[in-house]
């Protein structure tokens, strides 16, 4: 595996209200965890899973990640490639 690439990745959700409509909408945001212990917060998931180069792997990790999070909140890290939750705490 790439050094580059992350060993894990979690989401963050939260809901926001629109200014104009007055309705909420969520927002989902990413953090990565690299092999030498550095996590990288809000970032884009799909520049730093290189998307273009492995979309089944970006997928996977990004689906698994999204169904793993809470409505709103805090959710686990999943693994890359396979978007597994690990038991580990965040």
């Amino acid at each position: 595996m790439n050094s580059s690439l992350p060993i894990a990745v979690g989401t963050t959700a939260l809901w926001r209200k629109r200014r104009w409509w007055k309705s909420w909408y969520r927002i989902v945001r990413y953090d990565a965890r690299f092999a030498h212990g550095h996590a990288e917060l809000d970032v884009d998931l799909n520049a730093v899973l290189q998307g273009a180069r492995f979309p089944a792997d970006c997928w996977c990790t990004l689906n698994g990640a999204e169904d793993a999070c809470p409505p709103a909140g805090i959710g686990p890290w999943v693994d890359y490639p396979y978007g597994r939750p690990l038991e580990e705490t965040r």
